[in-house]
Parts: C-alpha cells; sequence; structure tokens
C-alpha cells in the first residue's frame, strides 16, 4: 500500500499540430468524396448528396469518438485490454459466419456500412502494447514471447483471411511485428516471423481463388499497367497521368464518371486526387501524412511509460502503413486491395476507427514528457528509454521487467503518472491500495 499524491494536472497538452493536420485531411476528405462521388448519387439514388451527406454522419460520430478517447487516460485500455480483445475476436469470427457478402468478399454489416475489421485493429494494437508491457525483458525468450505471439497473430490472421480480406492482415500482422521490434524482440525472432508470415501468405494465395486471381491479373499488368487487364490498376494510373502538374479542377476529372475508376470516392480516392488537383495536390497529401507520421512518432517517443509507448508506435504505424498501401495501388505498385486511404476516403467504421485512434494518441500526448538532449538528466526522462541501438544489449525498452501501470499500478518516479479513471489521482510507485 502506499501513499496517494495529490491530484495533479498531466505534464503535456494535447497535440494541436497532430489534431491540425488531421482536421485538413477530414476537410479535404469531405470535398473530394463529394467530387467523387456525385455523379453515382445521381444516377443510383437520384441526389447528388447521396455519399457525402452519409461521410458527414460517420464524420460526426467519429469526431464524438476522437473527443471521448482523447479525455480518458490511456491507462483504462491497458485495464481492458483482454475483454476488448474477446469483444473483438468474437466480431471477427461473427462476421465470417453471418455477414454481408460486397464486391465477392464478406466482411461487413449493413450493406457495407459496419466493417468489424476496422475497429478491430485498434483494439488488437492495445491488446499487443498492454501484453509486450507485461512481458518485459522475458520478450526475447522464444518461448515467452515469440510462440505466444506467433499464436495471437496466427489467430486474428485467419479469421481476417477467411472474410477474405488479406490486406487488413497483413497491415495488423506487420505492425504488430514493429511493435514487436520496438518492445525489444530479437532480429532473429523478428526473421522467424517475416518468414513464417510471408510463407503463409503465398499459401493463402494458393488456395484462395479470390486472392489468386487478383494477385495474377496484376502480375500481368506490371510491364504496361496502361493497358491492364486489371481495371482497377489501368484507370488509377490513368487518373494520375490526366491530372499533370496542376490538375483538371474539382469536379472535372473523368475517374468518377461511371465506366472509369470503380468506388472512386472511396478505395480510389487518392486517383481523383491526382486527376483533379494534380502532382501538387497528391503531394500536398503525401505531405500531410508524413506530418502525421512525424507527430505520432514524436508523442511515443514522449510517452510517459511503455505501453504509452507502444500504443502510440502501433496507430501512428497502422496508420502510415495503411496510407502507404492505399497509395501503392493507385501508382501500380500494388494490387487492388480495397483499403481505404485514412480520414479522407469515403466509410463508416474505417473513419471511426481512425479517429478514435487519433483521440487516444492526443490522450497519450496529455501525459507526455519533454525529452532530455541525448544524455539523462537527473529526474528527466531521457532517449535510454528507447534505444534503437542495441549496443549494449538491453532492450529498446526502458525497465522491461516491470508491468504496465493499468493492470500493475507500478509507475515509477522517474516519469509522470497520469491519473487513473475515476479518481483524477496520481498514484506514485506500489500497488493500487
Amino acid at each position: 500500500m502506499t501513499k496517494t499524491a495529490r491530484a495533479s494536472k498531466p505534464k503535456g497538452s494535447y497535440d494541436w499540430a497532430l489534431l491540425s493536420v488531421v482536421t485538413i485531411l477530414l476537410m479535404l476528405g469531405v470535398v473530394m468524396v463529394f467530387s467523387a462521388s456525385y455523379p453515382r448519387g445521381m444516377e443510383g439514388f437520384d441526389n447528388p448528396y447521396y455519399f457525402v451527406i452519409r461521410q458527414l454522419i460517420w464524420l460526426a460520430i467519429g469526431i464524438s469518438g476522437l473527443i471521448v478517447t482523447a479525455r480518458i487516460p490511456y491507462t483504462f485500455w491497458d485495464r481492458w485490454s483482454i475483454p476488448l480483445m474477446g469483444i473483438a475476436l468474437l466480431s471477427l469470427l461473427a462476421v465470417v459466419l453471418f455477414g454481408a457478402e460486397r464486391f465477392g468478399a464478406t466482411r461487413t454489416y449493413y450493406q457495407g456500412s459496419i466493417q468489424p475489421s476496422e475497429p478491430a485493429k485498434i483494439v488488437i494494437i492495445i491488446y499487443v502494447s498492454a501484453w509486450l508491457t507485461s512481458k518485459g525483458r522475458r520478450i526475447r525468450d522464444a518461448r515467452a514471447g515469440l510462440l505466444p505471439f506467433g499464436v495471437l497473430m496466427g489467430v486474428v490472421a485467419v479469421l481476417i483471411v477467411l472474410q477474405p480480406e488479406i490486406s487488413t492482415a497483413i497491415l495488423i500482422v506487420a505492425t504488430a511485428a514493429v511493435m514487436l521490434f520496438v518492445a525489444g524482440a530479437d532480429l532473429k525472432q523478428l526473421a522467424a516471423v517475416g518468414v513464417v508470415a510471408t510463407a503463409t501468405f503465398f499459401l493463402v494465395i494458393s488456395y484462395s481463388s479470390y486472392a489468386a486471381d487478383r494477385i495474377q491479373r496484376y502480375l500481368d499488368s506490371v510491364g504496361n499497367p496502361v493497358a491492364s487487364d486489371e481495371w482497377q490498376v489501368s484507370q488509377g494510373v490513368q487518373a494520375l497521368m490526366r491530372g499533370g502538374l496542376f490538375g483538371r479542377g474539382l469536379g472535372n476529372g473523368l475517374a468518377q464518371q461511371t465506366g472509369y475508376l470503380p468506388v472512386s470516392w472511396s478505395d480510389n480516392i487518392y486517383g481523383v486526387i491526382g486527376e483533379e488537383l494534380g502532382l501538387l495536390g497528391a503531394l500536398f497529401v503525401i505531405l500531410l501524412f508524413a506530418l502525421l507520421a512525424y507527430r505520432g512518432l514524436r508523442i511515443a517517443l514522449r510517452a510517459p511509460d511503455n505501453f504509452g509507448m507502444l500504443l502510440a508506435t502501433g496507430i501512428t504505424t497502422i496508420l502510415v502503413l495503411q496510407t502507404l498501401l492505399n497509395m501503392a495501388v493507385i501508382v501500380a505498385v500494388s494490387p487492388p486491395t480495397g483499403v481505404t486511404l485514412p480520414f479522407v476516403s469515403y466509410g463508416g467504421s474505417s473513419l471511426v476507427a481512425s479517429l478514435i485512434g487519433i483521440g487516444v494518441l492526443l490522450s497519450i500526448s496529455r501525459f507526455s514528457i519533454e525529452t532530455a538532449p541525448r544524455a539523462a538528466q537527473p529526474g528527466r526522462y531521457s532517449y535510454e528509454r528507447v534505444d534503437l541501438g542495441r549496443g549494449n544489449g538491453r532492450s529498446r525498452v526502458s525497465r522491461p521487467g516491470r508491468r504496465s501501470a493499468a493492470r500493475a499500478g507500478n509507475y515509477q518516479a522517474t516519469t509522470p503518472r497520469p491519473p487513473s479513471v475515476g479518481d483524477g489521482r496520481v498514484r506514485r510507485g506500489g500497488k493500487r491500495g
């Protein structure tokens, strides 16, 4: 039992720069969704605002989720990581059994409005963050780290691949592998994860006619994507080429017209951006996501504890990887995936899940600590806690043996303690009494 310190305010503040970047992306998204979808809205629903109205509804829900999660101390998610993971796994299983078929896959409810794998991505990151934190230095032991990690990711990947949604499974496994590396896993373990994941990927391709057909059509088009039999690939590349440097102007592109770029308001919206806003507009979007990555990793480096660091790393990584994968399809570097462009594409659960992830990042930023310049200062946080050099053979995470604060209540005095949920007070060291 320890004494409870007097309530104190968080050391940091919300990362307003991150919020500003996300706000710009959201505003751009609303404009581009309308530009890309109004012909389809008129043709299919006799309403040019059909898609943008629904985008605004989902945006309102997502912003509400962002506000709520930003105000909740992030340690709350460590405490509830196991129940949330159970719910996520059940939802992934349920969609395989009872989900609605869309575009040849069973991955949604309510005619495509709700996709359980989207919120599951955030939940899985929360669980993996808590699990890695609890393992500490033992993460470098294959029996305690690599094997259970492989089983966990295998179960998640199988449930998602069965939909089939191979791209999302790749995103989750890749993000978890990055988190495993940051937590201190040996490079040999990461190599083993890569080998197993690659072998599993080719095995899935071999037995999935859906995936094999897409990949084969893409491979046939690598030499000349403009003339590709894969319609989505060829039309995406042509949209970018038509845009030139400055673009054709909002609403003046061909990509949104029926018979050109499929689902231009969703998966392929980056092609519409390239055509209507040109190369400069496409590069501006890349710059915004680069700033988002920088702010997210900055929050991770300044997180007051290991759970917060891993959580911020995971959320930032999956948003960046999803962005790169979406853009890769438009420039014919990847076969069509069905992955949306975060904050920009039309989508319900995808947009809400991404905004909730940003809310969690903002919550972590409230309790961030200023980093000392390389050398540790007395009583101050230092870069020693995230040692990517591995020159001394230690884990990349400082104090690797300690459990996360939300589970064990054991924050060290060297870092500020976020307030526990309910009493708003800071507990310093020891177990909660």
